[in-house]
């Protein structure tokens, strides 16, 4: 039997294979399993080491595969069996990376929120470089030269993590399912690290005039910002809150995010009369509503972009750590408390952050605490000598006077 009539015996159980110009490769035009749509599916024939025909599917044209990524794959496993290698077809060791992102992309990326950036990391950073290589065969070594190559071409560091921690997550989760029990190469992955630090803040009258420019623009907006200001509280954290969120007899503010540690905010007289300005009707309500009553969009905050464009707070800036955005805000309020002798302790308390690494960024603003305190050591010997002095000289006094030997 030649490959050709095996390839047509396959067709007639399903859908017609075509050939293309990769020997060895088909193509066929059937439903997609995990869409549901019209789609472009590409299997692989080829003879193992006891001269047996053996069909493997590759992938679908919608997750970026193609009769050349399907040819590299063919040839991979033609490799591996001129070295006497028996291939995997089933069970862990044979799945590719790309089989292997196709069940994740089924079971997993279905349920978070955007899965299109994904799957768009996937087609552009994955696929070719390791698409066609088994699970199995990734090493530790294979990742680094990835991570470098992506970080050479000019590729952020945010993104490289991203793209790393879509590998990670993948191995992970194949495992979890026990479809792979092979080796995880991410074990031991160093991701490149990230600058994403912010060193500018506000001073008081660039609030000052943000605000007011704000409050020209959108009345929402400006309340928004002025309670970040005022509180140090995470825009995503102000656009959560509701009506029950709010104890005015208490003076506070339960701070309740999922990605975020629940805490309290206390009210300032500033921020209490403004929040009884908007305070909602039922407790359920958004405080911040939108058009339509329910939360506002954290990306719809044109206003608060075009108020910064306005009063010139970004010109000449090209470092994203200098430019000013909505989380310069929470920055400006922690930065101010330090400035002010605050403990860092008592900022990190307030704002809610995860670790102490995150607060020790505002130890530059403290007043120097460690040179006043080392001072205090000084004060407190001299204080001390003056006081003796002072005993012995009252002493020495009351002998004189009384004709008895003084002491000392």
């Amino acid at each position: 039997m030649t490959e050709n009539d095996s390839g047509m015996i396959a067709a007639k159980r399903g859908s017609r294979r075509e050939k293309t110009r990769f020997p060895g490769v088909y193509s066929r035009k059937i439903k997609n399993k995990r869409t549901g749509k019209p789609d472009t599916a590409f299997d692989i024939c080829y003879r193992d080491q006891e001269s047996k025909f053996c069909w493997d599917f590759i992938g679908y044209a919608s997750d970026g595969v193609n009769a050349a990524f399907a040819n590299q794959r063919r040839g991979a496993i033609l490799d591996g069996i001129s070295r006497g290698e028996k291939p995997k077809r089933k069970g862990a060791g044979g799945m590719t990376f790309a089989q292997g992102w196709t069940l994740f992309d089924e079971k997993w990326l279905p349920h978070l929120v955007r899965p299109q950036e994904e799957r768009n990391r996937f087609k552009r950073y994955l696929l070719e470089p390791l698409g066609h290589r088994r699970l199995d065969a990734i090493t530790l070594m294979d990742l680094e030269d990835l991570k470098g190559a992506m970080l050479r071409r000019g590729l952020s560091t945010a993104t490289v993590r991203l793209i790393l921690s879509d590998v990670r997550r993948l191995y992970r989760k194949l495992t979890a399912w026990r479809v792979y029990s092979g080796p995880i190469p991410t074990v031991g992955l160093s991701m490149p690290k990230q600058d994403n630090a912010r060193t500018r803040f506000l001073t008081e009258s660039e609030a000052i005039k943000l605000l007011a420019d704000l409050k020209k623009r959108s009345r929402t907006w400006h309340d928004i910002a002025f309670l970040s200001l005022h509180t140090g509280m995470r825009k995503g954290e102000i656009l959560k809150l509701r009506g029950e969120h709010l104890d005015f007899a208490a003076g506070q503010v339960l701070v309740k995010d999922p990605k975020t540690i629940s805490r309290i905010v206390h009210m300032t007289p500033e921020v209490r009369a403004l929040l009884d300005e908007v305070r909602p009707a039922a407790p359920e309500d958004f405080v911040f509503r939108s058009r339509y009553g329910g939360a506002i969009n954290i990306d719809a905050d044109e206003s608060y972009v075009r108020a910064v464009a306005a009063c010139g707070l970004n010109n000449g800036i090209t470092d994203r750590r200098h430019k000013v955005v909505f989380h310069t805000l929470r920055h400006t309020y922690c930065s101010w408390l330090a400035k002010s002798g605050v403990p860092l302790f008592t900022i990190g308390e307030l704002v809610g952050h995860s670790s102490v690494e995150m607060t020790k960024r505002y130890s530059h603003l403290c007043p120097d605490a460690k040179q006043e305190a080392a001072g205090r050591i000084g004060t407190l010997m001299r204080q001390a000598r003056e006081k003796e002095a002072a005993r012995v000289a009252t002493a020495d006094h009351a002998s004189s006077v009384s004709g008895t030997p003084g002491t000392s």
